[in-house]
């Protein structure tokens, strides 16, 4: 009877172990590639830009366009802190700077900091601000090419 189960509890550990294996070796993708994500976006993986983006599009809105704005850029600090991955931002000025900062600019600017009414108006490319006054905002991660 023992021997019966030590052939038996045998058998199942190694069907474990060549299932595991076989699973294994189905995915075909070399592991210089399943990084590659990682590597064309200066170390932030693809999944994580889409939860950054995605926190910013669903962050409260503040009082003026301004506060909403900083509003998005925190939540997706605040994304990025809580996933334990990097930031698409490398500086965002603290809250009361941000929109002081923000409230120099014209009214329709202002509106176009907000990445979700950016996104929406076309027309906020012509309205940017120089790049002086962002970098006293925000700075990205990494810069674009």
């Amino acid at each position: 009877m023992k021997t019966k189960l030590v052939i038996l509890g045998s058998v199942a550990i190694v069907g474990a172990v060549v299932l595991v294996v076989y699973a294994r070796g189905t995915d075909k993708t070399p592991q210089h590639k399943k990084s590659q994500a990682v590597a064309d976006n200066h170390g932030i993986d693809s999944s994580d830009t889409g939860a950054s983006l995605n926190a910013m599009s669903s962050a409260p809105d503040g009082a003026t366009p301004c506060e909403s704005a900083y509003n998005s850029f925190a939540a997706e600090q605040a994304s990025a802190q809580l996933r334990k991955s990097k930031s698409l931002f490398r500086f965002v000025a603290p809250k009361d700077e941000f929109i002081a900062t923000c409230q120099t600019l014209p009214a329709e600017t202002q509106k176009c900091m907000l990445p979700r009414y950016q996104r929406a108006h076309p027309d906020c490319m012509k309205l940017k601000p120089p790049q002086a006054v962002l970098d006293k905002m925000y700075q990205p991660a990494f810069e674009s090419k």
